[in-house]
């Protein structure tokens, strides 16, 4: 059981960091799955409203989509259960918010940058 350093809450989920991994519970079960790993360990989580996605930041960001089959997050594997932005070692992530499907990043530089969610997946 995890529990230590719980990152996000939702009405079905909960979101919990152990070292550099970021796990999801869901409440109705004891299953528990990685969802995303990074290096410097992650900086903060959020669940969409609708509980479809979980979006991680840190050293970049993935964005983890809350459905079946839920498959356990792999570095290197390109798969429709997760996408990763800027996730090569240069860019720290320092912020996250979803607006309706939008993800807002703020970047270490100062930059924010816009990206909808529907269209990376």
């Amino acid at each position: 059981e995890i529990r230590v350093n719980k990152l996000a809450e939702s009405e079905h989920y909960e979101v919990y960091k152990e070292y550099e991994t970021v796990f999801l519970k869901a409440k109705s079960s004891d299953k528990i799955i990685s969802i995303g790993d990074f290096y410097g360990d992650v900086a903060k989580a959020i669940i969409s409203p609708e509980e479809e996605y979980c979006i991680m930041a840190g050293c970049g960001v993935i964005v983890y989509r809350i459905k079946a089959p839920y498959i356990p997050y792999e570095y290197e594997k390109n798969t429709s259960q997760w996408r990763e932005l800027y996730r090569d070692g240069n860019v720290w992530i320092m912020d996250i918010a979803l607006r309706d499907d939008i993800l807002i990043m703020q970047m270490e530089t100062g930059e924010k940058e816009n990206i909808s969610l529907k269209a990376i997946f």
